[in-house]
């Protein structure tokens, strides 16, 4: 055999140095985080088919297309509160009995399976994820991580005796708020139920109906959602907080009529198919920008009449392994 160079011993001994090293960060990883991760994929693997339908509920329906987003969301938010070096906390180990909360949870999972309650059965997914962090982290880890938790709530459609008892009133206050818009801007229009006549536009475009899926719905979920995750990422005070919030409705419902309203002299305005296909189109795609502009329009309102006041709590530094100590021996 050949001697070694120097050059190939100096490479061979980089190399096994190198991975010694990443070996030894490895080991560095706390127990308790890699039993976390493991936990999350088996909890994902057992409600992989709920994930699924949940999947194609956001593909198909347009009220719940934000729901695709939702889980990315909620996995910055935990990773921004585990992260804040204003607050310094530590993991603890979970008490016996909040392994009896998460058997608990899959036995109701399980009972809602059996009466064939799909809805349920997806919404017993969040209440685990909880509990699972309660068994592997304590209070602590749940304090800190009940936000982002909370929010995987956007991910689920509402029940259908809800979704049919809020989607009609929608419809209605829709129709009713775009048609005094419209009289207001001097449109001259009459409604008849759903129904908005336009005398003066051109003949193929004298009636607009507000459609069941014109009622806002999807535009409360998805403005809902965003405005949650907006304000658990930006520092606010609770108060800012509450109104921002509080005003998520409103302001879906504004920004839906204002929709409607455009298109209704779009169709004044334009003649034939496409042109009214345009104007939709357009007009729909604006609508969650517009809402966007609204909050941030209010944010600034709120800033201007009263300042946050307070002092920043002092920060501090520590490396985020730091909060996922060893287990004691």
């Amino acid at each position: 055999m050949a001697p070694l160079s120097s050059a190939d011993a100096s490479a061979m001994a980089t190399g096994h140095n190198q991975r010694l090293t990443l070996w030894d960060r490895l080991r560095t990883i706390p127990p308790r985080l890699l039993a976390l991760a493991a936990s999350v994929g088996i909890l994902t693997w057992a409600y992989w088919p709920n994930l699924q339908n949940l999947y194609a509920v956001w593909e198909k329906e347009p009220n719940y297309s934000h729901g695709i987003l939702v889980v990315p969301i909620a996995l910055v938010i935990c990773w921004q509160r585990l992260a804040d070096s204003r607050v310094s906390w530590t993991m603890s180990k979970g008490s016996w009995w909040s392994w009896t909360i998460l058997v608990a949870i899959l036995a109701a999972r399980a009972f809602a399976y059996e009466r064939n309650s799909q809805w349920l059965e997806t919404a017993t997914l969040i209440p685990a994820v909880a509990s699972l962090l309660l068994t592997l982290g304590g209070w602590p880890l749940l304090e800190r991580a009940w936000p982002a938790v909370s929010f995987l709530v956007f991910m689920l459609p509402l029940p259908p005796l809800i979704n049919g008892m809020v989607s009609l009133p929608l419809q209605r206050i829709a129709t009713v708020g775009s048609v005094f818009m419209m009289q207001l801007s001097g449109l001259r229009v009459m409604a008849e139920g759903n129904v908005i006549h336009l005398p003066d536009a051109p003949p193929d475009s004298r009636t607009l109906e507000v459609a069941l899926a014109c009622n806002g719905l999807s535009m409360l979920m998805t403005l809902a959602a965003t405005v949650t995750a907006t304000i658990i990422l930006i520092p606010l005070p609770m108060w800012k907080r509450v109104v921002v919030l509080a005003s998520a409705i409103p302001i879906a419902l504004l920004s839906n009529i204002i929709r409607i309203v455009a298109t209704g002299w779009c169709y004044n305005l334009i003649a034939g198919e496409g042109a009214k296909k345009f104007a939709h189109d357009w007009s729909g795609w604006l609508m969650m920008p517009l809402a966007l502009m609204l909050v941030g329009l209010e944010v600034w309102i709120l800033s201007w009449l009263a300042s946050d006041g307070g002092s920043t709590p002092q920060a501090v530094d520590r490396p985020i392994l730091a909060m996922f100590p060893p287990d004691e021996q």
